[in-house]
């Protein structure tokens, strides 16, 4: 009998024994933080080295100390989202993901009992040269097989089976971060991602029937993702938060960002809300977007062709409202797809928001992270902002402040409304 029949089979009669089991009692979750997927970055060749050091996975667990956690929870959070490299655990192989999986567990024991509820996100990342076995070869997206998807789905079953003796009421997994599937689908009968989404949500079912599920939308798990999906086949579920993402407009959240090479690179430092470009500060903007692509961009061409998309896209930003309104629209998105569908709004998360700080406008990053917080707070919804930055305070999308006592920004305790808490 082929192997996949027999899964099928298998998680067919796994959800029959969940509808005869009563219900357990998602974890309540309100205020949440990110943790990195790596404190220092790592591609499949270091991690495979000999003297890599396997035993101090996730890398943040022989850096910081209960101390410091003790203080990060103070700070008002009740859970964690603890990023995972899924990928990592593919690169060791069946025989060296145990190991792994047995670390991971451990850093959800050692958070738990600081009083954190903690999601397990299994955070597989888009392929790059440093880093294949990802998001495209497990899902089959951007012209790739899917050549991963069965060993992925046992990784979701091992993981889950280990999580599933952990405390209920604090611990959930999320199976997979930001599919990128169906960007190329134009009607959502023909989305291929629900199918996938249901053998992610059995193969966790077969080893743990009661464990919290984390599931998204396709369309790299944003607001357009989780609306065009239809969550009907898993309301036999009733441990299942539904999660997306938002960073818009990511002109402003993106802004700087160094791995990319497109305008936002190089358009920094922008006001938010967007009613506060004027005409002179939109010439200054230009001005100084130009003069990094000059000193950066040795290809006459290139510097061209930026040269005109960042007009362009500062034009857009100018034209599209984006401030707290547009985003309190967005939200309500998601607030009607979740009545139409019967979900509460405690079981909808928004599992990642943040700025990138390192070329943002100071006041624009705590505006915007106030807003977001503050619009997610308004409908019900509980939230995960990115991130921690438990070794890079001040740096990327880090919100601590102080990397030895792992406390907030003042200015973003406030914006998080942690302040009082």
């Amino acid at each position: 009998m082929p192997r996949s029949v027999t899964r099928a089979r298998l998680a067919a009669f796994c959800l029959a024994l969940l509808a005869a089991l009563p219900a357990t009692a998602a974890p309540a979750l309100k205020r949440g933080i990110n943790f990195e997927v790596w404190q220092t970055w790592t591609g499949r060749d270091a991690f495979l080295a000999p003297e890599f050091d396997r035993g101090n996975f996730p890398d943040w667990m022989g850096r910081i100390d209960d101390r410091q956690l003790a203080s990060l929870k103070a700070e008002g959070f009740d859970f964690v989202r603890l990023n995972i490299d899924a990928a990592a655990l593919l690169w060791a192989g069946d025989d060296g993901a145990g190991p792994l999986i047995g670390r991971i567990v451990a850093a959800t024991e050692r958070l738990q009992a600081l009083g954190f509820a903690v999601i397990v996100d299994m955070h597989l990342l888009p392929i790059d040269q440093e880093r294949p076995d990802g998001l495209q070869d497990v899902l089959g997206t951007d012209d790739h097989a899917p050549i991963l998807w069965d060993r992925y789905l046992a990784l979701v079953t091992r993981l889950a089976g280990r999580l599933a003796v952990l405390p209920a009421d604090k611990t959930l997994l999320e199976p997979i971060n930001e599919p990128n599937q169906d960007w190329g689908s134009y009607i959502a009968l023909a989305d291929r991602w629900p199918d996938q989404l249901a053998a992610l949500r059995e193969a966790a079912r077969q080893a743990a029937p009661t464990l919290t599920l984390v599931l998204t939308g396709g369309r790299s798990g944003g607001i357009d993702g989780l609306a065009r999906l239809d969550p009907v086949p898993f309301a036999d579920d009733p441990n299942i938060v539904w999660t997306f993402h938002y960073y818009d407009p990511m002109v402003v959240s993106h802004a700087g960002r160094p791995w990319v090479d497109d305008p936002g690179r190089y358009l920094t430092h922008l006001p938010y809300p967007a009613s506060q470009v004027d005409e002179a500060g939109g010439k200054q903007l230009l001005r100084a977007a130009r003069s990094r692509i000059a000193r950066e961009v040795a290809d006459p061409s290139r510097r061209r062709e930026l040269d005109i998309a960042v007009g362009e896209a500062l034009d857009d930003y100018r034209t599209s409202e984006a401030g707290p309104a547009t985003i309190a629209a967005d939200f309500q998105r998601v607030s009607n797809w979740a009545a139409e569908n019967g979900v509460p709004p405690e079981r909808v998360l928004l599992g990642e928001f943040g700025i990138f700080q390192d070329e943002a406008d100071p006041a624009s990053r705590i505006a915007l992270i106030e807003a977001t917080r503050d619009a997610a707070e308004d409908k019900g919804f509980a939230w995960a902002v990115y991130s921690a930055g438990l070794t890079s305070a001040g740096k990327g999308f880090a919100v601590i402040g102080d990397d030895r006592s792992l406390t907030l920004e003042p200015k973003v305790k406030a914006a998080l409304g942690l302040g009082d808490k």
